[in-house]
C-alpha cells in the first residue's frame, strides 16, 4: 500500500486587506490538487504506441480526462494571514494506490476567491475542448523525445497542463492566486525504505509552505 499525505499548510498573505471596521482580513481558499503516478495512466502506454492520428488524439483525450477527474478540490473558509491549516493529527491523505509507485507527481494550487467548487469541476472536466488543448496534443510528442520514462513523462506534462489550465479558469473567475506547487519523487530516492515527511516546503510563489509525508508497506 501506498499512502501520501498532506499535513500542514501555512499561507503567509491571503490577499484580502481589511477597510477599517468594515471588511475583516479573511479569505475563502480554494485548493486543487492533482496527482500522477507511473501506475495510474496506462492509456499513455497505448498513446505512446497508437500510430494512428485519430485514435492517438481520443486515447490522449482519455489520459487527461482521468488525470482531471482524480483532482482533489478543497474549499477553506476564514483563513487569516498566516494561517495555518492542519488536517487532523493524521494529515489528509490525497493519494493511495495498492501498488508502490515508481515515479510520482504532485500539483497543489491555492486560490482566493468565493467559486462554486463543483462549477470549477465541470470546468476542469471540459478541458479537453479548450482552445489551447490542440496545440498541446500536438506538441506533447516532441517534449517526450529523450524522456527516459516517456509515459511517467508525459502524465508529469498532462499534471502540468491540467494546472496552468485551472490556473487560468481561476484567473479568469478574478480568483487570485495564492501559491503553486510542483513535486516530482521517484522511489529509489525518496522513499525506498516507504516512509518520507517533509516540514516547511516552500512553493514557488514563497507565500506557501506545506508539510506533507508518505507512508508505503507491501
Amino acid at each position: 500500500m501506498f499512502y501520501f499525505r498532506i499535513n500542514k499548510l501555512r499561507i503567509f498573505d491571503n490577499h484580502e486587506n481589511a477597510f477599517l471596521f468594515f471588511k475583516r482580513d479573511l479569505a475563502q481558499v480554494q485548493l486543487i490538487s492533482f496527482i500522477t503516478a507511473d501506475a495510474e495512466v496506462p492509456l499513455l502506454d497505448a498513446w505512446i504506441a497508437e500510430t494512428d492520428k485519430i485514435k492517438k488524439k481520443n486515447l490522449l483525450i482519455q489520459a487527461v480526462q482521468q488525470v482531471a477527474s482524480a483532482r482533489i478540490l478543497t474549499k477553506i473558509a476564514n483563513v487569516k494571514d498566516n494561517a495555518v491549516l492542519t488536517f487532523g493529527d493524521t494529515g489528509y491523505v490525497l493519494y493511495q494506490s495498492t501498488a508502490i509507485p515508481e515515479d510520482f507527481n504532485w500539483c497543489l494550487i491555492a486560490t482566493e476567491g468565493d467559486d462554486n467548487i463543483r462549477l470549477i469541476g465541470e470546468q476542469l472536466d471540459a478541458v479537453v475542448n479548450h482552445p489551447e488543448f490542440d496545440a498541446f496534443a500536438s506538441n506533447l510528442g516532441t517534449l517526450l523525445l529523450g524522456a527516459a520514462n516517456p509515459t511517467f513523462a508525459a502524465g508529469v506534462i498532462i499534471t502540468k497542463f491540467l494546472t496552468n489550465m485551472a490556473a487560468d479558469i481561476l484567473k479568469k473567475n478574478t480568483d487570485d492566486q495564492l501559491g503553486i506547487l510542483y513535486m516530482s519523487l521517484n522511489r529509489k530516492e525518496h522513499y525506498l525504505y516507504g516512509e518520507r515527511k517533509r516540514d516547511g516546503i516552500p512553493d514557488l510563489t514563497g507565500n506557501m509552505r506545506i508539510d506533507y509525508s508518505i507512508f508505503a508497506f507491501k
